[in-house]
């Protein structure tokens, strides 16, 4: 299984951040809202390039969600034990993630 460090899943995030505005601002419409057409099946594919646009920017917005979640549950565990200590130093801390399973389906 294919492993990412945190910094590779904040890179991913920000990554992903950028593609959705770049959907956003060529068509004119938060992604939030165009999830909302897609899933519903409500939008007409005048043409290939926007089918492709289309299912991409759906990805995208998969893969973001995806990243998210790794990257909470890891600062998660890191700050359990972290916060055992007195004192957090964000450069230890840093230092104290470890690599997360980047599982196959994102």
């Amino acid at each position: 299984m294919e492993q990412m460090t945190l910094t590779e899943v904040v890179q991913d995030i920000h990554a992903m951040d950028e593609e959705l505005w770049h959907y956003e601002s060529r068509y004119g419409l938060r992604t939030r809202y165009f999830l909302e057409l897609y899933e519903a099946g409500q939008l007409h594919d005048e043409d290939s390039l926007q089918t492709r646009d289309y299912s991409d920017w759906a990805a995208c917005y998969e893969i973001k969600q995806h990243r998210e979640q790794l990257y909470e549950v890891a600062v998660r565990e890191t700050l359990k034990k972290a916060q055992k200590q007195t004192g957090i130093s964000l450069p230890d801390l840093k230092r104290a993630w470890r690599p997360v399973p980047l599982s196959t389906g994102a």
